[in-house]
C-alpha cells in the first residue's frame, strides 16, 4: 500500500481520468511492473521490438513520417525512446497518466520529446457520449502506436456505467463501441502499430477471446499481423490461478495516395 501511494503521488493525471480510478490503476500497474519485472521482462521487450519494427518500415517508406504518436505511453517501460529517437523528430507520449520516467524524457529531450495529456476515448469526462463520436483524431502526419490499450479502454467506464445501474448489455455495448471507435480512428493514418491483448489465457482451459472478429477487420482496412507472444499477466508468485494474456502485434504502412490528376 505504501509503494503504491508514492506511485500515485508521482503521477501526473487528468482529471477526469482520475474520477474514474485511471490514477489509482496506473500507480497498482508502476508498482507491479517493479515486483514482477523478471516475469514480465519478455513481454516488455517483445512489446518494444514490435513498436521499433513497425516505426522503422515507417521510417522507410517513400514519404517517411517525421513524428511519432505513442498512446499508452505514460510509463515508459515498453517503449524504445531511444531508437525511436533516431527515427523520427519529434515524439508525443499520449496517455492520461505520466510518471517520473515519460517527464524525465520530457526533459531530457525538449522540442523532441512531448508528453501529451490526453483522454483517446473521448468520453472520460462524459460517459453519456457516443465513443463513435467522441473518439479525438489522431495527426494524420504520424507514425501512430497504440501500446496494449484496446482491451483496457473499456474497463473502469464499463464498471462506473455499471454502478449507476445501466444494464449488463447496454455496458457491453458501450465497451465494444470504445474498442471499435479507437481502431476506426486508425482509418486515415498511412502508417500505424497495434499491441492488443487478443485472448485471455489460463493452464489447462480454452483460450478466451478478448476481442473477436477483430482479425479479419484488420486484415480488410490494409493491416498486417505481426510477431505473438504471451505475457504472464499474473504468474503463480501471484495469485493461486495464474493467467495470463496471448498478445499480437499489427501493424500497417500504406502508400501515400495518388495525387489529383
Amino acid at each position: 500500500m505504501i509503494e503504491e501511494a508514492i506511485a500515485w503521488a508521482r503521477l501526473d493525471c487528468l482529471p477526469a481520468a482520475q474520477r474514474l480510478g485511471l490514477r489509482r490503476e496506473a500507480a497498482a500497474l508502476a508498482v507491479r511492473h517493479r515486483r514482477l519485472r523478471t516475469h514480465w521482462a519478455g513481454h516488455l521487450a517483445h512489446t518494444r521490438a514490435a513498436l521499433l519494427a513497425s516505426a522503422r518500415l515507417a521510417a522507410a517508406s517513400p514519404e517517411p513520417p517525421q513524428r511519432a504518436w505513442i498512446m499508452g505511453a505514460g510509463l515508459l517501460q515498453d517503449v524504445p525512446l531511444t531508437e525511436l529517437l533516431d527515427l523520427f523528430r519529434q515524439i508525443d507520449l499520449v496517455d492520461v497518466c505520466f510518471g517520473p520516467a515519460a517527464r524525465a524524457a520530457e526533459r531530457g529531450h525538449p522540442g523532441r520529446v512531448h508528453c501529451v495529456r490526453l483522454d483517446v476515448s473521448g468520453v472520460l469526462a462524459d460517459l453519456s457520449r457516443d465513443p463513435q463520436a467522441a473518439v479525438p483524431a489522431m495527426p494524420a502526419d504520424a507514425w501512430c502506436a497504440s501500446v496494449n490499450l484496446l482491451s483496457q479502454l473499456p474497463l473502469l467506464p464499463c464498471s462506473a456505467l455499471l454502478a449507476r445501474g445501466s444494464s449488463e448489455a447496454a455496458v457491453e455495448r458501450y465497451g465494444r463501441s470504445m474498442q471499435h471507435a479507437h481502431v476506426d480512428a486508425f482509418g486515415p493514418i498511412r502508417h500505424g502499430c497495434l499491441i492488443i491483448e487478443h485472448a485471455l489465457t489460463r493452464a489447462g482451459s480454452t483460450d478466451e477471446w478478448l476481442l473477436p472478429g477483430l482479425p479479419d477487420r484488420l486484415v480488410s482496412t490494409g493491416w498486417t499481423a505481426g510477431a505473438r507472444w504471451h505475457w504472464p499477466l499474473n504468474p503463480a508468485c501471484e495469485t493461486a490461478e495464474p493467467e495470463g494474456r496471448a498478445m499480437q502485434a499489427w501493424f500497417r504502412s500504406l502508400a501515400a495516395p495518388a495525387p489529383a490528376p
